[in-house]
């Protein structure tokens, strides 16, 4: 029995002798190993490292234990991680590859850390190349716009000139055929072009204050009627002489006073108007709708509130190209431009338009078919003292009627706040792959060039923490069922910080109004994503009301950002 026994303690002791020694020359390898290795427990602490990960930490292996890697991981999946240095270091860029294994007899995960930092840079270089060669591009582009623009400023400035010349010297010289009877007639060519003149010339000052972010407007409550029919007296010898007709399709007596400026509103449908009129062929229609919408466009950069008027001006003209609608709104920008040209115009209606209108609150939208003619939406904020369901215009879908108040604003109300939680959920279980998906399109858009140059972590700022309060705020609704609260002001104004430090970093990067908006539009895109995927089907809750609801909160986001940048880019 002794010998028994001392035998398998001999077996026990040699097979823990051997288990000890492949551990040694395991460790020696891995402590060898280019690629740092560390091994991290299910609370995300690190229990191992190898000299490897402390070069890429700047520390030692030991100092490293029981410290927190700090980023989430997925077993079987490939990431990317950026390390601050500890001691103010570079950033260095790591390959993060994540198995599953067992350490101290519990689960944990093995990570290898490749220093990518080389390429990563190269990567960087290739999109700051890219980007310079796009803005060169872009620069030319301008270039030639300009250069088009002072071409056709030329001529428009030298009609009106020509004729208050050439008639002034007529009168003067006092040649006439007929007594001097067409004195007066040639005295009110003057007058007419003088006007003219001027009026190109209030445009040029007004574009130049647009330019010099000091432009300015009076915000109080004002007429619908009024405004359309000032706008109207002035524009109807304009389109009687082509032979249009002009239809008023909706009574804008019964609408609620909305808050702007009365004259700069004129100037905006005057704007409006003469363009429908220089684009409709003669015999042709300019038709004008109004209405009060509760939820605006999608395409219309406002501030989510209780309601808005909408003053559309549509024509039966030839229409937009697609590429075109994003320029038109641009300065030096004519959608019939060159000395072929058919149409008069500075082209800066539209620019100036759209500022004044984002001044006032509002915007300026457009929708257009090729062959069929144009629709121009003016965006009014609607008196805040408007109570009740608002009219919706003939063919739209009513929106849902109610709503949370907060600091004057409205926020959609699903008809049922259940379930918002499991959405909720959804948006903070799949933030890092949601945000990971923004970024990479952040990177990869056309319309962002400027995102191309960046570090992930500057095109990332502040993403994640908006979507996660997105989240949180959610999960309020549904616990107060959709009524204000405590709780939903506190996130609400805690929303409002991180899209002002959102727009001030993207102010700082040089971005564009233009640029923040596509970024918001790429965000919703993906979050509608998580979030149609989160509702059950047989659940309360309607998927388009909860995508409805989330998108609110995203709308107010952008609203405070661009406003942000806006102010940014104008000190």
């Amino acid at each position: 029995m002794s010998d028994t026994m001392h035998s398998a303690t001999s077996a026990a002791e040699l097979a823990e002798t051997t288990e000890a020694a492949h551990w040694r020359r395991l460790r020696a390898i891995i402590d060898h190993l280019a690629d740092g290795i560390v091994v991290v427990d299910p609370r995300g602490s690190v229990r191992f490292a190898n000299p490897a990960a402390g070069r890429l930490f700047n520390r030692s292996p030991a100092a490293l234990v029981g410290t927190p890697l700090g980023t989430p991981l997925v077993a079987g999946e490939t990431t990317e991680m950026e390390i601050v240095r500890r001691g103010g270091g570079d950033v260095v860029h790591a390959e993060l590859r994540v198995v599953a294994t067992e350490w101290a007899g519990e689960s944990a995960e093995l990570v290898s850390l490749r220093d990518i930092t080389d390429r990563k840079f190269a990567e960087e270089r290739a999109r700051q190349l890219t980007h310079e060669r796009e803005a060169r591009l872009h620069a030319e582009a301008a270039s030639r716009t300009k250069s088009d623009f002072l071409a056709i400023m030329s001529h428009e400035l030298r009609t009106p000139l020509n004729a208050i010349l050439g008639y002034s010297e007529l009168i003067e010289l006092g040649i006439s055929t007929d007594g001097g009877r067409s004195v007066p007639i040639q005295a009110g060519r003057i007058r007419s072009s003088a006007r003219h003149l001027l009026a190109l010339v209030n445009d040029i000052l007004d574009i130049a204050k647009v330019e010099a972010g000091r432009l300015t407007v009076d915000n109080s409550l004002a007429i619908v009627a009024e405004a359309v029919e000032s706008a109207l007296i002035l524009v109807h010898p304009q389109a009687a002489a082509r032979n249009l007709d002009v239809v008023i399709a909706s009574p804008t007596d019964r609408l609620p006073a909305y808050i702007g400026d009365a004259e700069r509103v004129r100037q905006i449908l005057v704007n409006l108007l003469s363009n429908a009129v220089k684009c409709t062929e003669a015999g042709g229609t300019i038709t004008i709708d109004t209405s009060v919408m509760k939820a605006p466009d999608i395409a219309a950069g406002l501030e989510p509130r209780a309601a808005y008027v909408r003053i559309s001006v549509r024509d039966t003209g030839s229409g937009i190209v697609a590429e075109k609608l994003a320029e038109i709104f641009e300065p030096f920008v004519q959608e019939d431009s060159g000395p072929t040209r058919t149409r008069e115009g500075s082209g800066l209606g539209l620019t100036i338009g759209r500022k004044l209108a984002r001044a006032m609150g509002g915007d300026v939208t457009v929708v257009s078919t090729v062959g069929t003619g144009s629709t121009f939406h003016l965006w009014l904020p609607a008196d805040p003292a408007l109570e009740g369901p608002a009219p919706v215009a003939p063919g739209e879908t009513p929106q849902v009627e109610g709503g949370i108040r907060h600091a004057g604003q409205m926020l959609h109300r699903p008809r049922e706040a259940r379930g918002l939680g499991v959405v909720a959920h959804s948006l903070l279980g799949n933030l890092g792959h949601l945000v990971k998906a923004v970024v990479e399109r952040i990177r990869c858009d056309p319309l962002l060039r400027t995102a191309a140059g960046l570090q992930t972590s500057q095109v990332t700022d502040h993403l994640p923490t908006l979507l996660a309060d997105i989240a949180g705020a959610l999960v309020v609704v549904e616990e107060s069922a959709g009524e204000t609260s405590a709780l939903l002001a506190d996130a609400m104004e805690i929303q409002r910080l991180v899209a002002e430090r959102h727009g001030e970093q993207r102010a700082r990067l040089g971005w564009t109004e233009a640029s923040l908006r596509r970024e918001f539009m790429i965000m919703r895109e993906e979050v509608e994503r998580v979030v149609r995927d989160a509702v059950p089907v047989d659940g309360p809750l309607d998927p388009v009301d909860a995508v409805a609801t989330v998108n609110r909160f995203v709308d107010q986001s952008e609203y405070i950002a661009v406003r942000v940048l806006e102010k940014a880019l104008a000190t």
